[in-house]
């Protein structure tokens, strides 16, 4: 089954189509469908200027998904995508990732129990404010884990704020997973495998738990092929340059062991990024 997340954070909306260029094969996925192995749907979410906006197609009507193509026209300060939903197209779209609230975008990836999450999910309902706990639509333990970030978030004054401190975002997601972590080893299960991407376009970050997750850091384009393909129409390669880009593209995929150019980061690590798109990797 395909199934791999991504995650784009940059500091020119207008041309994120040129800072992910060199990232497409990460945002692209081709199955086979009759051998099962093709994408069950995807889903994908923006923040322009504030606005969380979603699009979700949890049944896959071709065996490709081509996620650049679809966000290649649009400005956004951040994305974040994920190929591959459910099993045999047996998802829900409240159920399917990224999820939203207010100007905050999450998703994630990774081998859940279900029924050991079950087993914990009213204790986790429990550590959550009612007026968090309303938003919740489905069963998805993504859903559940990113409403106990928006708690810890809550708990921290910054739920709110246009730009809160990237150390601060990096300390909920932290207590979010030892909550987690501590109810299902208590149950006599595993600690979470899971891969997270959280957003809300001035803050980013992104962490692997004992599920791989890599980087591609954007500093500059010299020669944007991009804006060459757009404007040169006689073809007299004239540069065009992208001086003051900054970007982060995120990726979570066991299928691909390595990409040149990216950076591994360290498991049970988190990557958070502020206003500046510089990226600081920190032990969870």
């Amino acid at each position: 089954m395909v199934r791999h997340l991504v995650a784009y954070f940059g500091n020119e909306p207008e041309n994120l189509a040129c800072a992910l260029f060199p990232a497409r094969p990460a945002l692209q996925a081709q199955g086979d469908r009759t051998a099962h192995a093709a994408p069950d749907g995807f889903g994908l979410g923006f923040v322009q200027g504030g606005d969380v906006l979603l699009q979700k197609r949890p049944r896959a009507e071709t065996s490709a998904v081509d996620l650049y193509g679809l966000v290649r026209d649009t400005r956004a300060d951040a994305l974040v995508g994920r190929i591959g939903l459910g099993h045999d197209g047996n998802i829900a779209a409240e159920d399917a990732d990224p999820f939203r609230f207010r100007s905050w975008l999450f998703a994630s990836l990774g081998d859940l129990d279900e029924a050991a999450f079950d087993a914990v999910r009213d204790r986790i309902l429990e550590s959550i404010p009612a007026f968090l706990r309303r938003n919740i639509r489905g069963k998805s333990p993504s859903e559940h884990i990113f409403h106990l970030f928006l708690a810890f978030l809550h708990d921290a004054g910054i739920l709110d704020q246009p730009t809160p401190a990237p150390t601060a975002v990096h300390a909920a997601l932290r207590n979010s997973l030892a909550f987690v972590d501590r109810l299902l080893v208590g149950e006599g299960t595993s600690a979470l495998r899971i891969a997270i991407c959280a957003t809300n376009g001035r803050c980013f970050v992104a962490t692997g738990c004992d599920y791989p997750i890599r980087y591609l850091h954007i500093e500059g384009i010299a020669d944007c092929p991009v804006c060459l393909e757009r404007t040169d129409t006689n073809q007299n390669r004239r540069r065009v340059p992208h001086d003051a880009l900054r970007a982060l593209v995120v990726e979570a995929n066991r299928d691909v062991a390595v990409r040149s150019g990216w950076r591994e980061v360290p498991n049970r690590s988190a990557l958070i990024a502020g206003p500046d798109r510089v990226p600081h990797v920190s032990s969870l």
